[in-house]
């Protein structure tokens, strides 16, 4: 199936979720097809660019030439996730279910998704998974995000518990220009589970990181060919692998066994799979590989009719375990992140990553030194630390490190406000004033950084309220922070007791004026709005069409307030022909005998105008029309223009 599964997703794009299900990619033709799940992020960042293309976009052009070169050879389904409404975590739906493409029908269903909610990575890749039932067969997951779970889910503490429940569940995760976000909960959701994590900065690197994902799960174990002579039972091959010289043999590293003729292509090889297993393979030469972690390590032999051969392979390496504690009696971190980098730095200040993974994994790496960084979100701590080959090294490092917690309230007392946003800033101010963001999110977060002072601003709306916080090391750190806000909704009506307005608009000013007379501008928005704001007083213009009106409103903490403004304004519908080109000015004449000129319409849907006399003068070509009219509030008025 060389065409099939890289083929078919080594050009997907970012925002896909593909679940799929492998099994033995190198079967005959006779096999069933492959079941494929692609889950499609349609969150709200798929709005974004790559390249000059809307995310969405790209996303739906890949899957459209995807699906008309597949034919009969995978049967694909589809889940969508946040399309349908925006800030619903539960927005996952199985659009199209697995079965045989339809090229037409399923782009018809992928182009009517409209990207606007959230990212709930960890229950997509939950659902996909139980979808190719990853209890009972082999399942893979290829998650290719542009963002972090938004949805107060552990893709980390997911990959546990399908590793530990499923048959053989793989996640291979591709990170998409996230090069400036902490993925460490992505890293573990792949190497939890055996998967590799790969950083794409780019559409073309994209390509390629999937290419690669694809390989790495697409490739069975070799079969063994046909043997080229006749073995007898006493021919056999044991391979062992060896940390160093003299130490016990690894339980189960992987080695190909390839004949010398073969040029060491693994394609060729005769036999595969661990070494605790003894193989028969016919008399001759063989070139032998093996990979143990990122070491790949061979040696040549040769066998002979008739005994037990035997072939050692010995890495020159050492193994590493790494605890990560937030302080110095505290419990590992389950969630900490660990990267091993060569020690050496590049021009560019950077180190060579060697190997990364949770705390959980033991690396195996060759001897020599190494520079090892543990990190969980916004708190790491490095060290130097030096492999002895046939030795295991136990490093612990304490990040110094706790959590904070953070509720905003309108007001003493109050509930923890759902849409409040937090910011975690240095304490310290630059020359510019300004403070360096550390973190941030919603309250719902427990923000993991650094023991320390910060200060931590709470922001709804157009409330904003920062103070200082010190979060211990090893402890959660739980600190309210009084907004003082309360919420107001305004509703414009064209006289008292009439219904409101729907095409209003609401501008909010500052009570006090300046020394121009001008007010400063608060906040801006239609009727529907909800405008939270500081408590206090604020000065409030309604408007619709021409009319306008304004009044003094008290905001009271932790209260919503609504008011109503009365513009005292009606409307005018004007009868004429379409062409009519109508001047509406006030009916009153200056002292220079002119009028005021209030608006320039076309006749056709009724227009607003504040409560009062005009003076219409309609044009078509040199043919002229005039007429008075009165706008009484909370009334329409008709006039008909003719030349």
């Amino acid at each position: 199936m060389s065409f099939s599964l890289r083929s078919i997703l080594s050009g997907l794009s970012m925002g896909f979720i593909a679940a799929v299900s492998i099994g033995n990619s190198a079967q005959p033709a006779q096999a069933e097809p492959e079941n494929v799940i692609l889950v499609l992020d349609a969150s709200g960042s798929m709005w974004g660019r790559v390249d000059g293309t809307e995310k969405i976009v790209v996303a739906r052009n890949v899957v459209g030439k995807v699906l008309a070169d597949i034919g009969d050879r995978v049967n694909l389904g589809v889940v969508a996730y946040g399309h349908r409404s925006k800030g619903d975590c539960k927005d996952i739906e199985k659009v199209i279910p697995v079965g045989p493409v339809d090229a037409k029908a399923y782009m018809s269903v992928i182009n009517a998704i409209t990207p606007k909610g959230k990212t709930p990575i960890t229950d997509a890749v939950r659902l996909s998974a139980e979808e190719l039932r990853y209890t009972e067969d082999k399942a893979t997951v290829i998650l290719v995000s542009d963002g972090l779970e938004t949805c107060e889910a552990d893709p980390c503490a997911l990959a546990a518990e399908l590793e530990k429940a499923g048959v053989d569940f793989t996640a291979h995760v591709i990170g998409f220009d996230l090069k400036d976000k902490d993925t460490s909960s992505l890293r573990c959701l792949a190497e939890t589970t055996g998967g590799k994590y790969l950083a794409a900065d780019n559409a073309d690197d994209l390509g390629d990181a999937i290419g690669q994902v694809v390989a790495e799960v697409k490739q069975p174990e070799p079969e063994p060919k046909p043997e080229p002579v006749q073995i007898t039972e006493a021919t056999q091959l044991k391979v062992d692998v060896h940390l160093s010289e003299g130490s016990q043999p690894l339980e189960r590293a992987y080695v190909y066994v390839i004949p010398e003729a073969a040029g060491k292509k693994k394609s060729e090889a005769v036999a595969s799979g661990t070494t605790n297993a003894v193989r028969k393979v016919a008399p001759g030469k063989y070139y032998i590989e093996t990979k143990v972690g990122e070491i790949v390590a061979s040696t040549e032999t040769e066998v002979v009719e008739g005994k037990l051969n035997t072939a050692k392979i010995v890495l020159d390496a050492g193994l590493l375990s790494v605890k990560a504690l937030p302080s110095e009696d505290g419990a590992p971190l389950e969630r900490a992140y660990i990267y091993v980098y060569e020690p050496e730095q590049a021009a560019d200040g950077k180190r060579k990553q060697v190997a990364a993974g949770n705390q959980r994994n033991i690396f195996t790496l060759s001897a020599g030194k190494y520079f090892i960084t543990a990190k969980l979100e916004k708190a790491q701590v490095s060290e130097t630390v030096e492999i002895i080959a046939g030795q295991k090294t136990d490093l612990v490092l304490i990040l110094g490190s706790g959590i904070l917690k953070v509720n905003a309230l309108s007001e003493e007392g109050g509930e923890p406000m759902k849409d409040a946003y937090i910011y975690v800033y240095e304490s310290e101010q630059g020359v510019d004033g300004k403070r360096k963001q550390v973190t941030a999110g919603n309250q719902r977060n427990k923000f993991t950084i650094p023991a320390g002072t910060y200060f931590v601003t709470a922001k709804v709306g157009k409330a904003i309220v920062g103070q200082e916080i010190t979060v211990a090391a090893g402890k959660m750190t739980e600190a309210q922070i009084i907004l003082g806000v309360g919420a107001l909704k305004v509703s414009a009506i064209p006289t008292e007791g009439a219904k409101p307005l729907k095409g209003a608009y609401i501008t909010i000013f500052e009570k006090e004026k300046a020394l121009d007379g001008s007010r400063a501008n608060v906040t801006a928005g239609n009727t529907r709005n909800t405008f939270k704001l500081p408590a206090g007083s604020y000065y409030v213009v309604a408007k619709a069409g021409k009319a306008q009106a304004g009044s003094e409103i008290e905001v009271k903490a932790g209260k919503l307030v609504e008011s109503s403004i009365n513009i005292n304004a009606g409307s005018l519908s004007l009868k004429a022909d379409k062409k009519m080109y109508v001047i509406v000015y006030a009916a009153e004449k200056n002292l220079d005998g002119s009028r005021d000129r209030i608006d320039a319409v076309r006749p056709g849907k009724p227009f607003i105008l504040p409560a009062g006399s005009y003076f219409l003068q309609g044009k078509i070509g040199d043919q002229i029309a005039e007429a008075e009219v009165e706008v009484k509030a909370g009334k329409l008025a008709e006039v008909e223009l003719t030349p």
